[in-house]
């Protein structure tokens, strides 16, 4: 077995996951001005909800919509009921309530579904695939297949006439507002939208690697470097994703599982002291 080419297939699949955590992170972010903390729980939610029913002997054409329900639930009921009331608070605010709301839906989890990590069968079972020297499992290859068509997806759907209501929102909700276009209803949909993202990449991924109540932390932290590299633009937020799971999957092959988070989040100061080269001291840019 090649290393080189297996770190390059794993890679792909979690960059795959991270790439519709982002996707999904900078749309609502574009639409509410928010970082929504609690992102990553959308992915807890679908994965813990899906291997529980599977767990009880539900059918997986049950078990399945009803965890990317749940998902959808959660987040437009944080933008529903916890943040559009709030809209008038200071951004910070309104950050902090997406984390407490993050802990939150990790202490239920925990009380709920219980502490022990989860899984579900392959949705895609067949003889693993070899490709110059590595093996990826047949639910790898359509991970990675669906995982970046959806996300390519979300860059239709931005150039549709829907996705121009939401990038007129995002961009001056007061005009859009003037212009007829109902801001409310498509920050929500932005957030529905977010929470089926991050459902999807449990759906996906949960088969191959177990969930638990403590998952969504970690995967908001993945989505937003991803987002905070393709500096919050939803198609580099995606090529972000994908570079992100590579770059972990290859500390990881060449460097140790222990040195994957150090090295990731020293790339993220690199980077984010790149990006701030022109803004002197007092928030002024430089020309």
């Amino acid at each position: 077995m090649n290393p080189l080419s297996q770190a390059v297939a794993s890679g792909l699949m979690s960059g795959a996951v991270y790439a519709l955590l982002a996707a999904g992170l900078v749309l609502a972010f574009h639409t509410s001005r928010v970082v929504n903390l609690a992102h990553g729980e959308a992915y807890a939610v679908a994965g813990l909800v899906a291997s529980a029913l599977s767990g009880y002997g539900w059918p997986r054409y049950a078990a399945l919509p009803a965890a990317l329900l749940a998902a959808v639930l959660f987040l437009t009921s944080l933008e529903h009921f916890l943040l559009r009331p709030r809209r008038d608070w200071p951004v910070g605010s309104l950050i902090l309530i997406t984390l407490a709301t993050a802990f939150l839906m990790r202490g239920l989890l925990q009380v709920v579904i219980g502490v022990d990590p989860l899984s579900f069968p392959r949705l895609f079972v067949g003889p693993p695939v070899r490709i110059l020297g590595g093996i990826i499992p047949l639910q790898g290859i359509f991970l990675i297949v669906i995982g970046l068509g959806t996300a390519a997806g979300v860059l239709l759907l931005l150039r549709s006439p829907m996705g121009w209501r939401l990038r007129a929102t995002a961009e001056n909700p007061e005009m859009a507002a003037l212009l007829g276009i109902n801001t409310a209803r498509m920050r929500l949909l932005a957030f529905g939208i977010a929470g089926a993202l991050g459902g999807l990449g449990a759906l996906l991924l949960v088969p191959l690697v177990s969930v638990d109540y403590q998952s969504g932390l970690g995967m908001t932290l993945r989505g937003f470097i991803a987002a905070a590299i393709g500096g919050m633009s939803p198609s580099w937020a995606i090529v972000s994703g994908v570079g992100l799971g590579l770059a972990e999957a290859l500390v990881t092959t060449y460097m140790g599982a222990l040195a994957q988070d150090p090295i990731v989040f020293l790339a993220l100061i690199g980077v984010a002291v790149w990006q701030s080269r022109t803004i002197m001291f007092g928030g002024s840019v430089r020309a």
